[in-house]
Formats: structure tokens, C-alpha cells, sequence
């Protein structure tokens, strides 16, 4: 068979987890070239404990030999291979494993940690890597991968890990010693088969009817019964003193004390005028309508109170409809939202004028 150099294949993501952990903290992508994010620390730590990686480089970059191994083959081997592991440098050589069998982790993890030198040993990479397994079509075990020059070649059977890069070094036969079947199902094909059988539409039905609940006003305010406009200061009032280390290292600096008051406007601004109107009242969605006409309120955030408005679609927000007939996002109108900016009645609009807020309020029966 033919030698080929690997580095031809599209690079698979490697996804290294740091030795001391077990299987159960090792993760791999979804999908091809998508490393989980929640890896990058995983990585970055193993990456860290490598000797001679400088921090930002690739530690992948940094292995010298790749094995794809599985928990079928026969104990005598793995040991071995695990053992010769211990004479290279700590994480120049990564073994891969394919996946392992739904519910039934811990078992392959004892086992094979029990064919470690010592099981607690953090010298050893030990990885779940299905995309690899994908990528260079293993589909018997062992193969190893060997980098000679920033190329790779592969070997395969039963062997040492020295022989593997003599055999490679020698362009040897490709396939030196026995090989075996891979005990572990691709943990992807298990997770898509699952997908592709699971009924999704209750699920989406019940995020939908979450969704609707959660984006439905749940706050009441008075319909105006004049037309009037009048002024609010939204302020803080610090609960308790806040410290912070000085700049000397040495003792604390009082950020603020506790009991003082300070107007957000200080700090910061409201970036368009809000409007606020009931939904149910057709005046004053008509009013809405007319307001968003004029320049000044194009870019105006709608928020709309009522807790007894209902969508048509149950599973679709009330917002959502409304913002599908106003064009515009839509927001539910919240008590909090009340105390902080002083609206007591719709429909109102709030802009900011200098470091307080006008709230203009209308009365829909004489409009």
C-alpha cells in the first residue's frame, strides 16, 4: 500500500483535554471544525502544562504522534502503549478514541485508566474525538498518525509507539501488525440517529408556550384621562458603601457612600423616546400610529401594558404580533420599568430633556 502524506486531509480541531481528568470531562464538537466553547479553557489549561508551548501558540501543533485506539483491543496492547507514552515528553503523544457506549462512561473510564502505569497520572492525553475518527476514516484500531516535518504519515497494527515512527521513518508496509475492530459506537452517529428519531414537536410546542407567557405584558396602568405633561428624575440611592482596593495596593477608596442619591441622567442617557400604550384601545393604537409619523418618534421603542391582551396564534408572543403590525420590535411594559421612569398612565411618551425625563401624557377621548 502506497504511503500518503496525511497533512493532505482536511485538519481535524483538537480538542485535548488536560490528562487529569477522566473522560467524563472531555468534550468534542457537533460538528466538523466547531470546537465546543466551553473547551477553550479545557485546552487552554493542557496547553499550559505542555513544556515549550509559549502561551498563544497551538498546542496541537505540538504533538508528535497521534493514536486511535479503542477499549476492544486486548489489554496486553493498550498497556504497553500507555506505558511507551511515559517515555515521551508530556503531551507529544495524544491517544483518540472514537466514543463510548450511551450510560455506560464510567466503566470504560475505570477500565482504562486501570492500564495506565499510574492511574493518576497526569502525563497521559487521552481524548474523545469522533470527528477524527470521521475525518481520516479510521475504522480499525490501532493507527497511528506520525509528524515528520510538519507532515503527517500514518502506520498501522499492532506495534510500539518507536516502531511506529521507525516504520514510518522507513516507509515500511502501511499495515505492520494486527488490526482491531472498534469497540465504541461514533458517539456523533448516536447523538444524529437519537436526533433524527425524536419527536421535536412537542418540545418546540412547549418553547413556544414559554415563549408567549413570558413575553406577555403582566402590568396594568390607567388609561389618561387628561392631557398633560410634567417632569421625573430618575434616580439610585446607594444601599451601602462601596470600597475598592486604592490605587497603592494599600487600604480602600470610597466609591460611594451609603444613603447618597445620584441621577442616572448623569450618567447616562435615554437613547429614543418611549412610548407606552395600551394594545386593547384602538384610539390609542391609532394615536401610536400617527406618532410614529412624525420625525421625531420614527425610532421611538413601542411598550404596550395589559395582562389581559391575548395573542390570536397561542403559541406565538403578543409582542410578536404587534410587532408584526407596527413593524418594529415591541416590548412588555414592566412595574419596574414604572418606578423608574415615572409613567403612571397611558398612553404616555417619555423623552429625555437635559438631565430629567418629560413625560407627556394623553387623554384618547379627546384626540
Amino acid at each position: 500500500m502506497p504511503w500518503t502524506d496525511r497533512s493532505s486531509v482536511p485538519p481535524v480541531p483538537l480538542h485535548t483535554a488536560p490528562p487529569s481528568q477522566s473522560l467524563g470531562d472531555l468534550g468534542f464538537g457537533t460538528s466538523r471544525g466547531a470546537p465546543s466553547l466551553w473547551m477553550n479553557e479545557a485546552v487552554d489549561r493542557h496547553r499550559n502544562a505542555i513544556p515549550g508551548v509559549k502561551e498563544g501558540e497551538s498546542a496541537s501543533m505540538d504533538y508528535e504522534m497521534q493514536v486511535f485506539i479503542s477499549a476492544g483491543m486486548p489489554e496486553g496492547v493498550l498497556r504497553h502503549l500507555f506505558a511507551q507514552a511515559m517515555q515521551f515528553p508530556q503531551g507529544k503523544v495524544r491517544f483518540v478514541l472514537r466514543g463510548f457506549t450511551p450510560q455506560q462512561l464510567g466503566p470504560l473510564v475505570s477500565k482504562l485508566r486501570g492500564l495506565f502505569p499510574d492511574p493518576y497520572s497526569d502525563h497521559i492525553a487521552l481524548e474523545v474525538d469522533p470527528n477524527a475518527f470521521r475525518t481520516y476514516k479510521v475504522e480499525a484500531v490501532p493507527v497511528f498518525l506520525v509528524k515528520e516535518q510538519s507532515k503527517w504519515f500514518e502506520v498501522q497494527g499492532a506495534q510500539s509507539l518507536d516502531a511506529a515512527k521507525e516504520n514510518v521513518r522507513n516507509r515500511s508496509r502501511k499495515v505492520v501488525g494486527e488490526m482491531y475492530a472498534i469497540a465504541e459506537p461514533d458517539i456523533l452517529a448516536v447523538i444524529e440517529d437519537r436526533a433524527k428519531k425524536f419527536d421535536w414537536a412537542p418540545v418546540l410546542a412547549r418553547a413556544q408556550a414559554r415563549m408567549a407567557n413570558n413575553l406577555k405584558p403582566g402590568f396594568d396602568l390607567p388609561t389618561a384621562n387628561r392631557t398633560d405633561t410634567r417632569y421625573f428624575t430618575p434616580t439610585f440611592t446607594v444601599p451601602h458603601d462601596i470600597t475598592a482596593p486604592s490605587q497603592a495596593g494599600q487600604g480602600e477608596t470610597v466609591l460611594a457612600r451609603g444613603g447618597q442619591s445620584f441621577n442616572l441622567l448623569d450618567h447616562t442617557r435615554l437613547q429614543v423616546p418611549v412610548i407606552v400604550f395600551d394594545a386593547s384601545d384602538t384610539r390609542q393604537v391609532k394615536m401610536v400610529r400617527s406618532w410614529l409619523m412624525r420625525p421625531e418618534y420614527k425610532d421611538a421603542d413601542l411598550f404596550v401594558i395589559g395582562s389581559d391582551l391575548t395573542s390570536r396564534n397561542a403559541k406565538t408572543p403578543l409582542t410578536t404580533e404587534l410587532g408584526n403590525a407596527f413593524k418594529r420590535p415591541v416590548y412588555p411594559w414592566l412595574a419596574k420599568l414604572s418606578e423608574r421612569m415615572g409613567v403612571d398612565s397611558v398612553p404616555s411618551i417619555v423623552v429625555q430633556d437635559g438631565n430629567r425625563l418629560r413625560i407627556s401624557s394623553f387623554d384618547p377621548e379627546n384626540r
